[in-house]
């Protein structure tokens, strides 16, 4: 597939009604990805289930957005339609998210053949950077409904 052909894809895929439950649940809404360079920006509105007691986002809800900016990032540069499970991801919290939208986006560093190392940055309303994130995925094929 050609990145023009990736692009129309994953634009197709995650605009879609069928977005997976923990990706909806994060209240994921695509901003831009570029399929060529490998970068994904989405906006998250955190609804108040993912808030801990203090008001504010809880990690693991953190780390679950940027694991989705990350993941479509090292997706949509794979040669044909594939996933891209994590392997490992380290999270830095950098001040306290509060909950509704946040915006994160996710970049493909380096890509090889059975590894894509990815990062990270999840902001706040005005831009400033809430947590980053740095990912080892492993890029796998995926036989799928979908085509360019």
């Amino acid at each position: 597939m050609t990145p023009q052909e990736r692009d129309t894809l994953w634009r197709r895929v995650l605009t879609s009604d069928g977005l997976p439950g923990a990706t909806g649940f994060l209240g994921w809404r695509l901003i831009d990805l570029d399929a060529e360079v490998g970068w994904c920006e989405a906006a998250f509105l955190a609804p108040p289930e993912t808030l801990n007691p203090g008001g504010n986002v809880q990690g693991g809800m953190i780390s679950a957005m940027l694991d989705e900016v990350m993941s479509v990032a090292a997706c949509i540069v794979q040669p044909v339609y594939g996933m891209a499970p994590t392997l490992q991801m380290t999270t830095n919290f950098l001040r306290p998210a509060p909950g509704g939208d946040l915006r994160a986006r996710g970049e493909v560093v380096r890509a090889g053949r059975t590894a894509v190392h990815t990062s990270g940055t999840l902001l706040a309303p005005d831009g400033t950077p809430l947590a980053t994130a740095v990912a080892a995925c492993v890029p796998k094929p995926m036989p799928g409904a979908y085509s360019a």
